[in-house]
């Protein structure tokens, strides 16, 4: 757990310390549950944010103050440009599913989210990948500062061996 852990929000604007993007609002919500009993009782707050849902809502949980935001791409590059959350404290960064979130066309809005909001280049970025194809490596190039390269199986292929 974070000792003293970073402010809730800065000023009136949320400030996560960690940031997940999934590339679909199921997953994200999928994660957000999980999230949410592995951080019970920790004083750790995850908030949800994604499209398709009542944008009021989503407000208001970021406003309660959070830690967390698991997000798809488009719902949280929308809040940032608005002023509603803030990157600057990130200290945590997962791109969970990147291959999909390419597939998808959400590229533009990693970059931005990435590369020219106020994230901080100091901080941890991971990114998954079940087929981690030449696209995802040279985004990942982008993103990521000594990166190490993880493969279970061959790289594009799935492995009758991972349950």
């Amino acid at each position: 757990m974070i000792e003293d852990g970073p402010p809730k929000r800065n000023g009136t604007t949320p400030a996560p310390i960690a940031v997940i993007l999934a590339p679909t609002r199921e997953l994200a919500r999928q994660i957000y549950e999980e999230a949410r009993k592995i951080a019970c009782r920790t004083g750790i707050r995850a908030v949800v944010v994604h499209g398709g849902a009542e944008a009021r809502t989503q407000m208001r949980d970021l406003y309660r103050g959070v830690d967390l935001v698991i997000a798809t791409p488009g719902r949280l590059i929308d809040y940032a440009l608005k002023g509603i959350v803030t990157f600057e404290f990130v200290k945590y960064l997962v791109l969970d599913e990147s291959d999909r979130m390419l597939d998808m066309g959400f590229e533009p809005q990693i970059r931005s989210i990435v590369l020219e909001q106020n994230m901080p280049t100091e901080r941890e970025t991971t990114m998954f990948s079940a087929t981690f194809p030449k696209k995802i490596r040279a985004l990942a190039d982008n993103f990521l500062n000594k990166h190490v390269f993880l493969s279970i199986g061959r790289v594009g292929s799935t492995s009758d061996y991972i349950t």
